[in-house]
């Protein structure tokens, strides 16, 4: 079946070329029309499956850069009929991995790392909630805050936007977590201030020794979010994942600001930034192993691309790799 329909508004110039990009699909499956009173222009319809969207697309891409008057849409179609009774083709695409294009994985990450009033109050909110069931030691509580959290936008935001190179959403991305990261502490801190922590919960022991064992839950979470968004899919849960590896940490460090314990607090602040890396760091993977890339790996821009995607995941190893080293030395929260 195919899933995806691809409208391309091109001139008549053009159609030769676009043809040739087409050659080895089969002529049932593309056709074009005019535009309507437009004597210059023509549509070309494609029909495919999301399997094979974005090679084409690229392909066309590729063939139309620099030229002008082009318009492109990849479009999701609910069904289609006849059904493809071909069984070669059907266990081709079985076999397939499929991932959304990498179009559509933009528009719906962008539009998810945004910073907007109702992310930060939101933010607020869960950091509100999960510092009250930490004090308290109510794991519930701390539970019902993961699932409000919308820490997944801009982290998984920042993690594709590593894989592609992509300086502006790494901006947008990067800002956005930051500042929920900032009303997480500021509201952390407030709550510790006026209502201190009790020493004796347990929610708020970060003591123990933080080695690569306690970053499995955050690698997790990083990589099944990743393929997720990858997937074109959608579930709340990776949400709650995601949230279960920061939001914890986050709302603990601002509590114990405002408590003034600076010791814990450095701990704290130490294992939100390794599980920040530790999930940036397995999206990108997921990202890479899915095929998401920039369309161009030769040109001037795509080499700027690998260089600061390398160079922000080293970056990111070498922040981990203190923490942890942090962890194996108690002394050096005391300096």
């Amino acid at each position: 079946m195919a899933d995806r329909l691809v409208q391309l508004v091109i001139s008549k110039q053009d159609v030769e070329d676009v043809s040739g990009c087409l050659t080895e699909m089969s002529s049932r499956d593309w056709w074009q029309v005019p535009c309507g009173g437009d004597d210059e222009r023509v549509t070309v319809f494609i029909s495919l499956h999301k399997a094979d969207a974005q090679e084409v697309i690229d392909r066309l891409a590729e063939t139309l850069d620099g030229r002008t008057g082009w318009r492109l849409y990849s479009l999701a179609t609910e069904s289609s009929l006849p059904e493809n009774t071909d069984e070669d083709e059907q266990e081709r695409i079985a076999q397939k991995e499929t991932a959304a294009t990498r179009e559509d994985i933009y528009a719906d990450i962008r539009a998810d790392a945004a910073l907007t009033k109702d992310y930060l109050i939101m933010s607020a909110l869960a950091t509100c909630v999960a510092a009250i069931g930490l004090r308290s030691g109510q794991v519930a509580v701390v539970i019902g805050a993961m699932v409000i959290a919308p820490l997944l936008g801009p982290i998984i935001a920042f993690a594709f936007a590593t894989a592609l190179g992509n300086l502006a959403l790494l901006k947008i991305s990067a800002r956005s977590l930051g500042a929920g990261i900032l009303v997480s502490v500021l509201v952390g801190a407030v709550i510790g201030q006026v209502f201190p922590a009790p020493q004796e919960t347990g929610l708020l022991d970060y003591s123990g020794v933080l080695s690569l064992q306690t970053v499995i839950l955050p690698l997790a979470s990083g990589a099944a979010a990743a393929l997720m968004v990858a997937s074109g899919g959608t579930s709340a849960l990776i949400g709650v994942m995601v949230a279960a590896a920061l939001l914890p940490p986050l709302a603990g460090f601002g509590l114990l600001i405002g408590g003034q314990d600076w010791s814990m607090a450095m701990r704290a602040l130490a294992s939100v930034a390794v599980n920040i890396v530790a999930i940036n760091l397995a999206a990108q993977v997921v990202f890479v192993l899915k095929g998401i890339r920039p369309r161009r790996w030769k040109s001037k821009a795509h080499a700027t691309s690998v260089r600061v995607s390398l160079a922000i995941s080293v970056g990111l190893v070498l922040l981990v790799t203190l923490a942890l080293w942090g962890f194996g030395h108690p002394d050096f929260w005391h300096n």
